[in-house]
C-alpha cells in the first residue's frame, strides 16, 4: 500500500490516524505500506490548479470540516503555531530516515504539529523529533544531500504518473483512494467488498472519453 501525503496537509494527519489505528490489521494481511512524502504545493500547482489555502472561503470551510472530523473521531486536532510552515525539511528527513524507523517518525511529526499544536518546520524541533525516537541527528544533513533532493523530485514525478492529483492518496493494488475520507471504501476494496458497478465505471469511460 502506497501513501502520499505531506505534513501541512491537515488531511494527511488526518488519513495518518487510520493507519496507526488499523496498523496491526494490515500487519497481520501482510500489507506494507510505503510512504512517498509529497510536496502538495507543487503537486497542486503541476494541474495549474490553487491550493485550498490560497482561497480564504475554500481555506475556512476545509479547516472546519478538520475539526468536525477530528471531533467525531475523538482525535487531537491543533493547528501548528506556524501556518502555513515550511514542510520540506520535514518531507526530506522521512526519505532519509531508515525504513523501519519512517512510520514513528511520521507519526512524531504529525503528532507534534497538528496533534500538539507545535512547530515542525524549523530544524530546532525536527532534531528534537530525532532525538525522542533515538534516530541519529546526523539524519538532518542528509535532508540538503543532492540524492534526497533528487528523490523528492522524483516522489512527485512519480505519483502524478500514478495518477496521483491531491493529497493524501492511497493506492493499493493500482486502485487509487484520494482524502481522508475515502479510508471507508479502502476498507470495503482490501476485504473485497468494493461497491463499485465496474461495468458502469468502464462504460463511462468508453461513453466520456477524457479530452
Amino acid at each position: 500500500m502506497d501513501f502520499y501525503f505531506d505534513f501541512l496537509s491537515p488531511y494527511s494527519y488526518l488519513a495518518f490516524q487510520w493507519l496507526k489505528k488499523n496498523r496491526s490489521l494490515l500487519d497481520s494481511l501482510s500489507i506494507e505500506i510505503n510512504f512517498h512524502p509529497t510536496i502538495l504545493s507543487k503537486l497542486i500547482h503541476s494541474y495549474e490548479t490553487k491550493g485550498p489555502a490560497e482561497i480564504e472561503s475554500k481555506r475556512n470551510y476545509l479547516f472546519k470540516d478538520c475539526l468536525r472530523f477530528s471531533s467525531l473521531n475523538k482525535i487531537p486536532f491543533n493547528t501548528p503555531k506556524t501556518l502555513p510552515f515550511n514542510s520540506l525539511y520535514a518531507l526530506r528527513l522521512v526519505l532519509a530516515c531508515p525504513k523501519n524507523k519512517k512510520f514513528d517518525l511520521i507519526d512524531s511529526i504529525f503528532t507534534k504539529g497538528w496533534g500538539r499544536g507545535e512547530e515542525i518546520g524549523e530544524e530546532e524541533e525536527l532534531f528534537e523529533t530525532l532525538k525522542e525516537n533515538d534516530l541519529p541527528e546526523s539524519l538532518m544533513e542528509e535532508t540538503t544531500s543532492k540524492e534526497i533532493r533528487k528523490e523528492l523530485k522524483q516522489v512527485l514525478s512519480n505519483g502524478i504518473n500514478r495518477g496521483v492529483f491531491g493529497l493524501p492518496t492511497f493506492i493499493y493494488k493500482d486502485e487509487l483512494f484520494w482524502g481522508n475520507d475515502s479510508t471507508k471504501y479502502l476498507e470495503l476494496f482490501i476485504a473485497n467488498k468494493d461497491p463499485i458497478d465496474q461495468n458502469k465505471y468502464e462504460n463511462f469511460l468508453k461513453s466520456h472519453p477524457f479530452n
